[in-house]
């Protein structure tokens, strides 16, 4: 006696105002792009994007530090990567909600 609505998929609107909008993207930005892995886990919850999205982010910015630290950062390469990917990170953010429907 189940129904199909209980085990049917939850879309969530990833932001109910635009005011969150900012301060997610603002997260993003302020902390480096050091939170978007723990930020995109979030809107995978929410099935927004898939789990894959945080954790190739995490992959990307903690394993760079990691490989930076480890091996030197002769030529500054880490502070390009961290500033691709905060900047990718930061659209990805700010587009994030832009197809959401009522009713979806």
């Amino acid at each position: 006696m189940s129904s199909s609505h209980l085990n049917a998929p939850i879309h969530a609107r990833m932001y109910a105002k635009t005011l969150h909008k900012v301060i997610w993207v603002a997260a993003i930005v302020v902390s480096a792009g050091l939170l978007a892995p723990p930020l995109f886990f979030i809107a995978a919850k929410k099935r927004v994007v898939s789990m894959a999205v945080p954790a190739i982010y995490a992959v990307i910015i903690y394993g760079s530090v990691i490989v930076a630290t480890i091996l030197g950062n002769s030529k500054n390469w880490e502070g390009l990567v961290l500033a691709i990917t905060l900047i990718v990170a930061a659209v990805h953010a700010a587009i994030l909600d832009t197809q959401w429907k009522p009713g979806r």
